[in-house]
């Protein structure tokens, strides 16, 4: 929008691997071997294994968000082929790459790691990145045009989600503990699954303790002093969560952390109106990833894509999800 250029600057944040790298491969099979164990699922190739998704990502800022002023880039001793694509272009000086070793100062010894959560518990220490930036995924991409006020509204961010019971204030929870444990430990009783533990652990952790904000799979908007402030007082809660090269049941989830401590200070605008669509190669057939598409050609508030396991589809599949982004976020500019 017109004015955009007279607001504070914006950055965006995008954390990615080249789980093909022949270094990433030796440096994670080196750590896993001082355990003793295979490779873990929070370790699966296709969690790091990449099919031009940064690309795509990256592209769509550019396109749609045009008034972000820096993309940062963070990776691991690595240079993602999009860097040498803007080379020469008007985009190149937009693109900033950082290392974990940059991010990581003063915090060293915490590396390598091969965990989001680590390495997002660590996104506000980017050397001049803006008080106020959108984190993205580096298979979350935008899909129409958006403006300033769809992440920042009145300098707050814009949060996406729905508010959900904490799971043991649920009344079937409660009477799910009268039961015998041999039926609590039957197929009888679901436990809660592990992406919304996560979230209802960490919005406890800032006193949420009936209900949370359940985060859709969307940019984050978030402030850098949230985290800041929050690390500066609480500074045994960044080491403790920054210590697991893998993904642990004891970690706290710091993008919901930074959006339950912007509610919990009436420093956020809860938006209802853009969606998410999401595909994944892996899991979805043609026809439902098909549909999932065209959804957005017909839905105008369906501002954001999550394109998953693109590596682990089927070639059909494969093929249509990389026509559909080659049509819909072209890798050129007129």
């Amino acid at each position: 929008m017109n004015d955009s250029l007279h607001k504070e600057p914006i950055d965006a944040v995008i954390t990615w691997v080249d789980g093909r790298d022949p270094n990433h491969q030796k440096k994670l099979a080196d750590y896993l071997a001082t355990l003793g164990i295979s490779r873990p699922t929070s370790a699966a190739p296709t969690r790091f294994n990449e099919c031009g998704e940064l690309t795509y990502s990256v592209f769509s800022l550019l396109h749609y968000a045009p008034w972000i002023r820096t993309i940062f880039l963070v990776t691991d001793d690595q240079t993602p082929p999009v860097l040498k694509l803007l080379q020469g272009t008007q985009f190149e000086k937009k693109l900033k790459l950082i290392d974990h070793r940059e991010l990581f100062k003063e915090y060293e010894q915490y590396l390598p790691t091969f965990n989001s959560i680590t390495i997002e518990s660590m996104l506000w220490r980017i050397p001049e990145l803006a008080e106020r930036f959108i984190y993205f995924n580096d298979d979350c991409l935008l899909v129409r045009p958006l403006n300033y006020e769809d992440f920042f509204n009145q300098n707050k961010p814009v949060l996406r989600g729905v508010w959900k019971t904490q799971h043991h204030k649920k009344w079937h929870t409660q009477l799910i503990l009268w039961l015998p444990y041999w039926l609590r430990a039957s197929n009888f009783y679901k436990p809660v699954d592990e992406h919304r533990a996560l979230q209802e652990n960490t919005a406890k952790k800032v006193g949420f303790k009936k209900r949370f904000f359940h985060l859709h799979h969307v940019p984050f908007s978030l402030c850098k002093t949230t985290f800041k402030d929050y690390f500066s007082n609480h500074p045994e809660l960044l080491s403790a969560n920054i210590v697991y090269p893998l993904r642990d049941k004891e970690q706290f989830w710091p993008i919901s952390l930074a959006h339950h401590l912007d509610l919990k200070n009436h420093n956020a605008v809860v938006d209802l109106q853009l969606k998410a669509i999401m595909v994944n190669g892996a899991f979805h057939s043609l026809k439902k990833i098909r549909q999932r598409l065209h959804q957005i050609e017909k839905n105008n508030q369906i501002a954001f894509l999550c394109m998953q396991s693109i590596d682990s589809a089927p070639p059909e599949i494969q093929q249509c999800m990389l026509d559909w982004l080659d049509e819909h976020i072209p890798l050129r500019f007129s």
